[in-house]
């Protein structure tokens, strides 16, 4: 009964003890960073050995309409690559490049029939190196995906205008 007595003494002790013990403070919740976006840029190159007469290429992005479009090329070299660059408002970006084997035609006034809209619309006509004549339209927006168009490179100097159908 004695050592009963001694260990329920001891084990009140080692009890008092461990309850006086200071618990570890609880880890502070790391606050959360919020992820940045990282802007993506995308080029996609036109194969001319698959192109039709009439090309049309949808809005690179199906839920958001492009902020802004860049076509560039040299209006004295006919044959190089052609570069149509869409920007959005989130830092995105969307290039395609036509190689150099197509070259751009000249209207009747001399300019080169490339127009451009403010839906961002590229009308582009030329032919290849071997002769096949070749229109192109890339959207910017698209809503206006799939929709014929009437374009004209005499009007809105010096944009152009483009008219959809």
């Amino acid at each position: 009964m004695k050592t009963v007595k001694i260990l329920a003494l001891f084990a009140i002790c080692i009890f008092a003890v461990s309850c006086n013990k200071e618990q570890a403070p609880a880890p502070e919740p790391v606050p959360e960073v919020p992820e940045v976006y990282q802007p993506q840029n995308v080029q996609e190159f036109v194969d001319l050995t698959k192109v039709k007469t009439y090309n049309y290429y949808k809005a690179p992005k199906a839920d958001l309409s492009a902020a802004s479009v860049a076509v560039t090329y040299d209006e004295k070299v006919l044959y190089q690559p052609i570069k149509i660059k869409y920007t959005y408002a989130n830092g995105d970006t969307y290039t395609y490049t036509i190689p150099a084997e197509f070259g751009l035609w000249a209207n009747e006034a001399g300019r080169l029939r490339v127009v451009t809209d403010k839906q961002n619309t590229v009308w582009l006509q030329g032919q290849t190196k071997t002769g096949k004549f070749c229109e192109f339209v890339f959207y910017g927006d698209p809503a206006f995906n799939g929709k014929k168009i009437r374009p004209n490179s005499y009007r809105n100097l010096p944009a152009g205008e483009i008219v959809y159908r």
